[in-house]
């Protein structure tokens, strides 16, 4: 069992993240209500019963909403063609509004906690489908007004619709989630399927986890980030890409802390800010030896700048890799050189490099020296 102070302190992150993403559940809220207030006034007025109060609605959209949303967006999923309404569609409809008032306010529901030993992915995929509720609802009174609702064809759209069945406006409006989980179950590699749309996901990690549970998620336009403090999570709760955030328990060593900001760069290398990279002495602990070091290798290769090309003067640039040793350099350079035989005499240094002939030089000179004609003996 947790300890009360561990337990404390978790509740307490669980607070300030729900508060960083304050205006995002506020707005999932919001278009829920908009989209319940629709269909209440939808089977009053096809039923008969017309009179309902525009003071009623601003009470359900609460005040964040007052000329911050649009209150017809999600709304917005319902605008079909009229039919008129038999038992069965009221019965729809009724069933939907039910489902969509289930949501009201309900903070709970955008905090997730993983049981020991569970699955991460498992955790997320659920509260999605719950979640998918709504757009569900939504879907199915927009078949009942058309006249088209088949419970065996549609049915499924009353209970939970996972993400993939989300369409693309569904996921624009996707809500934050909060998930706590132990350090050791933090395996989040297969979170990558989730993140899409405007979809952000907060894990609070309560424990030791490997040096870089989130670098394998790191892809141009995946906000990413891994720290173990609070406020940093404005930046994910601004940001208009799907995203995900490791926030830590504690402030430990062993845990590299970075962001991948897809606004920052065009290159991963200029997107990805490492603020603490774990030395070998401080990951090589722990039950998954080679992934905690393969982790710190692959963030460190994301980060690394390309290396400069070399050059001479009429031969075109070749790009060798920091890992390539000196003495290779030096002969990629000379096969380089060598491919110009009798022209970089007289020929003016070209002032762009087609980027096949780059690699083919590169190539070149990586098949000369390390072919096994080159030595003689085999290759170790």
């Amino acid at each position: 069992m947790p300890s009360e102070a561990v337990m404390d302190r978790t509740t307490d992150l669980t607070g300030r993240a729900l508060d960083s993403l304050k205006g995002r559940i506020d707005a999932f809220h919001a278009a829920v209500a908009a989209a319940e207030r629709e269909v209440a006034a939808e089977v009053l007025r096809r039923t008969g019963e017309e009179d309902v109060k525009g003071e009623q609605a601003l009470i359900e959209l609460g005040p964040f909403a007052v000329g911050r949303i649009d209150p017809d967006r999600f709304a917005q999923l319902l605008g079909v063609a009229e039919a008129p309404l038999t038992s069965e569609a009221v019965d729809v409809l009724s069933r939907a509004n039910s489902i969509l008032t289930g949501f009201r306010a309900e903070l709970e529901r955008h905090v997730v906690d993983v049981e020991p030993g569970g699955d991460l992915r498992d955790a997320v995929k659920a509260a999605l489908a719950d979640f998918g509720r709504a757009y569900g609802a939504a879907r199915a009174v927009e078949l009942a007004r058309a006249g088209t609702f088949d419970e065996v064809a549609h049915g499924h759209l009353l209970g939970p619709l996972p993400f993939r069945l989300w369409h693309r406006a569904e996921r624009q409006l996707a809500p934050p989630l909060i998930v706590r989980v132990r350090g050791e179950d933090c395996l989040p590699v297969g979170l990558g399927e989730f993140l899409d749309g405007n979809l952000v996901l907060v894990l609070i990690a309560g424990g030791p986890t490997t040096p870089a549970p989130l670098s394998r998620l790191i892809t141009p336009g995946t906000f990413v980030m891994q720290t173990a403090d609070p406020e940093s999570l404005s930046r994910l709760a601004e940001t208009e890409h799907p995203g995900v955030a490791i926030l830590f328990d504690e402030d430990r060593p062993g845990q590299a802390h970075f962001v991948h900001d897809p606004d920052a760069g065009e290159a991963t290398w200029g997107r990805l800010t490492v603020d603490r990279m774990p030395s070998e002495a401080e990951v090589g602990r722990g039950r998954r030896v080679p992934m905690w070091v393969e982790e710190v290798e692959h963030l460190r290769a994301l980060a690394e700048a390309p290396p400069a090309p070399v050059s001479t003067p009429g031969t075109p640039s070749v790009a060798v890799p920091d890992a390539v040793p000196q003495e290779r350099r030096a002969a990629a350079t000379k096969v380089g050189a060598a491919g110009g035989s009798g022209v970089a005499e007289t020929s003016p240094e070209p002032t762009s490099v087609d980027p096949v002939d780059r690699l083919a030089a590169w190539l070149l000179s990586q098949a000369d020296l390390d072919g096994p004609a080159a030595s003689g003996a085999p290759e170790e």
